[in-house]
């Protein structure tokens, strides 16, 4: 049975998710566990039987392979290690697994990006597509990261642009 109380304790240790955020989360959560896959799903890491971070995607709407990462949290004790990094590994893993190339997107805040790492999205190889300075108060900076995913390797695509085969 899934305890959706362990996921919302794990995003609020975190301290970066306002109340409002707190509150969708709850409801996108009842969602997803009501509805698994209609159109949240979601990926967990545990430490043994700990909760250590989780990410919750969905498929972007009017899209075919644009996915949305609704919340990603890594726990506190888990900051700056191996569990962000691996989400997004078994994220893309998944999606590649339901066709050859994907792009996946985030829109997330700087004290949010900071609760899993610092700088952690460009290092995982997404690129900043949007920032505003300032934009939810001093110092909380809005962003948007995207990536784009493939399993066909990078040569293969830059021969087909430009028609060679």
């Amino acid at each position: 049975m899934i305890n959706v109380r362990e996921y919302e304790l794990l995003t609020l240790e975190t301290g970066a998710y306002r109340d409002i955020e707190l509150d969708i989360l709850k409801e996108t959560l009842a969602a997803w566990k009501d509805r698994p896959g209609q159109p949240y799903e979601l990926i967990e890491l545990r430490d043994g039987m700990t909760l250590a971070g989780f990410c919750l995607f969905y498929r972007a709407p009017n899209t075919e392979y644009t996915y949305d990462i609704h919340t990603f949290v890594v726990g506190q004790d888990y900051r700056n290690k191996a569990v962000g990094p691996r989400l997004v590994e078994l994220l893309e893993q998944q999606l590649l697994e339901r066709g050859a190339f994907t792009v996946i997107r985030i829109e997330t805040s700087k004290v949010k990006e900071t609760s899993i790492a610092d700088g952690f999205f460009e290092s995982c190889g997404f690129q900043n597509i949007g920032h505003i300075p300032g934009f939810y108060e001093a110092e909380n900076d809005y962003y948007i990261y995207v990536r784009a995913v493939s399993s066909r390797p990078v040569a293969a695509h830059s021969e087909a642009a430009s028609g060679e085969d």
